[in-house]
């Protein structure tokens, strides 16, 4: 228990410097820029600053532009104590929710990504994870955050498990309203507790009949997805049959899953499953890596962050490529 208890401190204690606020500031000179659409439940506060009160009952939009160091590396978020400067937000227009929708649709591309951040997360965060994944990747589509009401505090767990039933009816308005006011395919993809989120709202789409809704979403693709493997069997059934398989990509030195294991007691979690069998029979792609796993962030989200995993997986396009790759858990 002890170790468990110093776990989160030392979480904490990491946590302290993380951007709460949203802050505008231009970027440094001959810096990239990527640009985000932004829906947020969350509401920026002063830095270091933290309350529970912010389950917003209207979620906030904006498009964000995101300034990235020329130095940038792979998998990293840079700040400005690295040399050649750190990611910025060099501009945030709030919107209304049909200015946001006519930005995604009047987008280049025909696709729009919807990134669903994790577990002890603040807007800001998951504004920047999400372009530097965008940018490593060299994803040209549109690319939007959905920023759930997680309280951003490593203590916070239970709370923010209840901030997923919070958002799952926000996520599925939003999604319908995205696939109505554009002919865009649409990929999600979630992170963590975010996983959780995705399945939720699409599981009440399918409950709701809202079969068009799910059409328009091609692909979803779940990074160390924290959800419970019967939760999962149960929410993939109702949504029922997809021309697309699940995504899921995992890591079995995923520190972060073993201690939210932990905390309900040991159950183990889709993101920590080690053998495609714990998923038999449904409509699934395991990734596992393991083996490109490089200790940063927990390996809580080694696709994103390991520049041996990106490398990787930038070069695969096809089943039959992640076959030879090794990386395919069978």
């Amino acid at each position: 228990m002890s170790r468990i208890y110093f776990a989160i401190v030392g979480l904490a204690m990491v946590a302290c410097t993380r951007p709460y606020d949203i802050t505008v500031v231009p970027g440094v000179s001959g810096a990239i820029v990527e640009t985000i659409y932004v829906a947020t439940q969350q509401t920026p506060s002063v830095v270091g600053a933290f309350s529970y009160n912010d389950r917003i009952t209207q979620p906030q939009f904006a498009r964000v532009d995101v300034t990235i160091p020329s130095t940038h590396a792979p998998g990293r978020i840079e700040t400005a104590h690295d040399v050649g400067g750190g990611f910025t937000m060099a501009s945030y227009r709030p919107k209304s929710q049909a200015e946001y929708i006519e930005g995604l649709a009047a987008a280049p591309g025909d696709e729009i990504l919807l990134f669903m951040h994790g577990y002890n997360s603040t807007t800001t965060e998951a504004v920047f994870r999400l372009a530097q994944i965008g940018y490593d990747f060299d994803i040209a589509g549109v690319k939007s955050v959905f920023s759930w009401a997680s309280a951003a505090s490593p203590s916070a767990y239970v709370y923010d498990r209840d901030s997923i039933l919070f958002a799952r009816d926000d996520l599925t308005q939003l999604l319908t309203a995205v696939s109505r006011g554009s002919d865009k395919r649409i990929t999600l993809l979630a992170h963590s507790m975010g996983a959780q989120l995705t399945m939720e709202a699409m599981r009440q789409l399918a409950i709701s009949g809202d079969d068009h809704v799910l059409a328009d979403i091609e692909t979803v693709i779940l990074l160390s997805p924290d959800i419970d493997p019967d939760i999962f069997r149960r929410q993939v059934e109702v949504i029922g049959d997809r021309d697309n398989p699940y995504v899921i990509l995992t890591s079995g030195t995923d520190r972060a899953l073993r201690l939210s294991s932990f905390l309900i007691g040991g159950r183990s979690k889709v993101g920590q499953l080690d053998a495609a069998r714990d998923v038999e029979g449904l409509n699934v792609i395991m990734v596992d890596l393991t083996d490109v796993s490089d200790g940063g962030h927990g390996d809580h989200m080694v696709a994103a962050t390991s520049p041996s995993a990106i490398n990787l997986l930038r070069q695969i396009s096809s089943k039959d490529m992640l076959v030879q790759s090794g990386l395919l858990l069978e």
